[in-house]
């Protein structure tokens, strides 16, 4: 079986699709996503998800949020990301972003591989098997770096991405159209940290994102 996941900036949450259609899954509580959060308590406990939320107002700058938006950026890029993050983050190797907690340094693939595993774990009992194959979608302004780091958080969360898919030709997917007809399509993405809006073309069952645009820190 092949998961779904949407690595959310602010939730991540993941989904199958089902001769009804795509179902989003639920874990035990009956929630549908996890805070796409980190917290590493000073006793050395790893925190993912709504406990890792509990705790953030508590434990700021050891709480990782948002992580999505530094994911395979560098430089001047970088610089404009973390001014509004309380948790320290510096240029590690090559430029790239890596966040240190005590004396070590985690790059953000890394803490995108805690919320994968959390999403994982949670998938698998929901459907009472073991997952171990994603598609993961993402914003369709990122770049090959920025889909590469994605792919290598999944590798480290022991999951074989097969796909990354654009985040709104998966929603025009997931609500009805599949390609079968030509036709351009607009998709508003009002998400939990950014706002996205995106032209999509449709032709031959092919989807190709046109254009897009929004604010990032809007959500």
């Amino acid at each position: 079986m092949v998961l779904g996941i949407d690595l959310g900036t602010t939730n991540s949450l993941a989904a199958i699709m089902t001769a009804e259609g795509p179902r989003v899954l639920r874990d035990r509580d009956g929630e549908p996503i996890i805070p796409s959060i980190v917290t590493f308590e000073p006793g050395g406990e790893v925190l993912v998800g709504r406990a890792a939320r509990d705790r953030a107002l508590d434990l700021p700058a050891r709480s990782i949020y948002s992580v999505k938006r530094l994911i395979g950026r560098s430089g001047d890029d970088l610089d404009l990301q973390t001014t509004s993050l309380a948790y320290p983050v510096h240029n590690g190797e090559r430029g790239l972003a890596r966040i240190l907690i005590d004396s070590h340094e985690w790059s953000p693939e890394e803490i995108s591989a805690r919320v994968l595993t959390a999403v994982k774990d949670n998938a698998e009992a929901a459907l009472a098997c073991a997952i171990d194959k994603v598609v993961i979608t993402v914003p369709a302004y990122f770049d090959d770096a920025q889909r590469q780091a994605t792919r290598d958080a999944a590798e480290l969360a022991g999951l074989e991405c097969l796909r990354i898919l654009n985040e709104p030709t998966a929603a025009s997917i997931a609500y009805g159209i599949d390609g079968s007809k030509d036709g351009n399509v607009l998709v508003y993405d009002l998400g939990g940290g950014t706002f996205d809006v995106s032209v999509l073309q449709i032709q031959d069952g092919i989807f190709t994102v046109k254009s897009t645009a929004g604010n990032t820190h809007l959500g």
